[in-house]
């Protein structure tokens, strides 16, 4: 201590150590770090440069590291089951929690399992009485010790109420890309990115020291991330170029840049053999707005170049027509809830030509009016990603070859929720499903 008198004794030794750990703050993790313990108690984090050349972080946290020493020994910290003494809800209401024991705790829930057991895991609509939130979808087994066994022992359960997505997330991005794609986020592949999109994806800041060094070394490579969101944040600052946009208006720049790729850019600039053989595009669309199918099988239809004739999409051989409108005999249209319509003759649209009629409103100078992006600057971008698309182009990954497609389109957590979110993740896997 400086103001310790010359006289005084030597000052008591201090048992002190680096521990080596993870950091697993967040979904960026794990990060590697390194923390000085003094006679067991944390005192400092830092980084661990045992992990140079392992991994894109090369040893360092990021700054969220810094804080978990405020986690651990914050004084308002829980440190046990919390029970709630006021059965009224609302804004108004103080829900009264109190401490109790793990003792208390354990009973409690344990009681009313042995409840639902007695009288039936399901409930009268056959439905799961229990239902579970983990509070994070991503949350890894391990993490839970042997509760994942518990719950598989238990049977049905109800896990709709919200994991880290839908209910708690919002995350529409998580939502759409299961049902779409099976795909839980899209991040863009920025080892090998060109050209990246970005509306609002705040990576610089979220993502950690690996997203933060990746794209360090991607613009020294000549990669151009164009940020779209209406403030400048860290990772506007940090990108090629800066959009600012209205707030919550994202899927209208998006609408125009498809626009723009349906209505002005030649077509065979698009990938038109993914939108023929490995899309709907060229399924037939009944008056009734749904596919045209087969009157046996019940496939949906498309229209076979060659001979001119309606074949099921699945059919060996065929090349099908990507745009037009066709009339069939003896076809069948089917609803949602299994409506069905015969016709003896019906004229059919593709899928493609709808999409390209509809898509005729969301013009650059509709958009400019409401996000405040000049109609150019939209057209601009739009053209770009069609150019650093590099359409018809393949690349070997793992001995397999595959399309070379280096650009994205990314998505922030601001336009991935409420009003507008479900437009944006359809625009989003449209553009790329374009190029």
């Amino acid at each position: 201590p400086p103001h310790q008198s010359p006289t005084a004794g030597p000052a008591p030794s201090v048992a002190t150590r680096q521990v080596p750990t993870y950091c697993y703050n967040c979904v960026s993790g794990p990060d590697l770090l390194s923390v000085k313990v003094e006679d067991g108690v944390a005192v400092e984090i830092g980084p661990n440069f045992k992990g140079q050349g392992l991994y894109p972080g090369n040893g360092k946290p990021c700054v969220k590291a810094y804080g978990l020493i405020q986690k651990t020994y914050h004084p308002g910290r829980i440190l046990t089951p919390m029970k709630r003494t006021n059965p009224n809800k609302g804004k108004d209401q103080d829900p009264g929690f109190v401490p109790i024991s793990w003792e208390e705790a354990l009973e409690t829930v344990a009681a009313r399992l042995n409840d639902i057991r007695a009288r039936g895991v399901l409930d009268e609509a056959g439905l799961p009485r229990v239902a579970l939130t983990l509070g994070h979808g991503g949350t890894p087994a391990n993490y839970m010790g042997t509760f994942p066994a518990f719950i598989a022992a238990w049977g049905p359960i109800d896990f709709s109420f919200g994991s880290g997505q839908g209910v708690k997330c919002v995350h529409s991005e998580h939502l759409y890309g299961e049902y779409w794609h099976r795909a839980f986020t899209v991040s863009a592949d920025t080892p090998n990115c060109n050209y990246n999109v970005s509306f609002g994806a705040n990576v610089e800041v979220t993502c950690g020291v690996c997203a933060v060094s990746l794209h360090a070394q991607a613009r020294v490579r000549g990669i151009k991330r164009v940020q779209i969101e209406p403030h400048l944040s860290v990772t506007a600052a940090a990108s090629a170029e800066w959009i600012p946009i209205k707030p919550k208006t994202d899927p209208a720049f998006m609408f125009a840049m498809i626009h723009v790729m349906l209505h002005e850019v030649d077509r065979e600039r698009l990938d038109i053999p993914f939108l023929r053989d490995m899309s709907s595009s060229p399924y037939l669309v009944g008056p009734q707005g749904f596919f045209l199918r087969d009157a046996g099988s019940l496939k949906p239809l498309v229209l076979y170049t060659r001979s001119g004739t309606a074949q099921p999409h699945d059919a060996a051989g065929i090349e099908p027509a990507l745009e037009g409108q066709f009339e069939l005999q003896g076809v069948v249209e089917v609803g949602a809830d299994e409506q069905r319509w015969d016709y003896p003759s019906v004229v059919g649209e593709t899928s493609f030509s709808k999409l390209v009629a509809h898509m005729r409103q969301y013009s650059p100078e509709w958009a400019q009016a409401l996000c405040d992006v000049p109609a150019a600057k939209i057209r601009e971008v739009a053209q770009e990603f069609v150019s650093q698309a590099c359409v018809g182009q393949t690349m070997e990954v793992d001995g397999k070859l595959l399309p070379y497609r280096p650009v994205a389109v990314t998505l922030g957590k601001t336009v991935n929720n409420g009003w507008g979110a479900y437009e944006c993740c359809w625009a989003r896997t449209l553009l790329a499903v374009l190029v």
